[in-house]
C-alpha cells in the first residue's frame, strides 16, 4: 500500500472508529483479525455494507474522505 493509501486508510479508520465509539487502533485490530462483529454491531445493514465496500476499495475511501462531512469529522478529531 503506498503512502497516500495508508494515509487514507488511517483517516477512514479515525472517522469510522469515532462513529462506532472505539479507538482507531481497536477498530484496526478487529478488522485485521477478521472479527468484525464488534465493529459492525453499531451500524445499520446499509452502513455496514458501505463500510465493507469502502475498506476493499481505496478509490472509494478517497471519495468518502473528501466529502465535507468526513472532513469536518477529521477536523474535529484533530483538535
Amino acid at each position: 500500500m503506498n503512502n497516500m493509501d495508508q494515509k487514507a486508510k488511517q483517516r477512514m479508520l479515525g472517522v469510522v472508529s469515532a462513529k462506532l465509539g472505539m479507538s482507531p487502533q481497536e477498530l484496526q485490530k478487529q478488522l485485521e483479525s477478521g472479527k468484525l462483529d464488534a465493529a459492525m454491531k453499531g451500524l445499520s445493514a446499509q452502513d455496514s455494507a458501505k463500510l465493507m465496500n469502502a475498506l476493499s476499495n481505496p478509490a472509494m475511501a478517497q471519495r468518502i474522505l473528501a466529502t465535507p462531512q468526513a472532513q469536518e469529522i477529521i477536523k474535529k478529531l484533530k483538535s
